[in-house]
């Protein structure tokens, strides 16, 4: 902290006009307080890592004491631990690889199943639902395309339907096919 930040704070905290004095006396404070804090945070510092140290050696005393049938039961459950977790991953992607045929993938999928896959029913009945829903929306749609206007004609909008008076214009040749009347039949197509 500089001489001119001291000052600043001791008019803060109320002195007018601090004195030399004031300020070397602040600032051998600041010092002397910041010097206490740092040697207490070194101290800390040095805790831990005596801790540290100590687990280490505790660890290495346990591990010494182990005969070797408990180094290898310790061993085995270890890798009986592993196997059973990549077991359950196994399952999972096996589930994830059965609703993807079933056309279920993404973040969907990944709620139906839980991290040890088992499926989530509750999940499950709202994709059914939502399907359900999708495919009778679609049934709609079909049949309302299917459907006549009370107007007259089709639903279906299509442009390749061609009209009945087209085809019979296409189908009317009195005798031979002069250029005129191909022409009248160009004209409806």
């Amino acid at each position: 902290m500089t001489r001119q930040q001291a000052k600043e704070n001791l008019v803060a905290i109320g002195i007018a006009e601090p004195t030399e004095e004031q300020v070397t006396n602040y600032l051998n404070q600041m010092g002397a307080e910041t010097k206490r804090e740092k040697d207490r945070a070194d101290k800390y510092k040095a805790d831990a890592d005596l801790k540290a140290e100590l687990q280490k050696q505790l660890d290495d005393l346990n591990n010494q004491n182990l005969s070797d049938i408990e180094k290898a039961n310790k061993d085995t459950q270890d890798a009986l631990n592993k196997v059973a977790e990549l077991e359950k991953k196994l399952l999972r992607t096996e589930q994830l690889g059965k609703l993807a045929e079933k056309g279920i993938i993404g973040e969907t999928a990944e709620k139906l199943l839980s991290e040890d896959g088992v499926l989530d029913f509750e999940v499950l009945g709202q994709i059914i639902s939502e399907r359900e829903k999708a495919a009778a929306t679609a049934k709609e749609q079909e049949i309302a395309n299917k459907q006549t206007n009370p107007g007259g004609g089709s639903a279906s909008n299509s442009s390749n339907e061609t009209q009945a008076d087209v085809e019979n214009a296409k189908s009317i040749t009195f005798g031979a096919v002069s250029k005129d009347a191909q022409s009248t039949i160009d004209y409806y197509k």
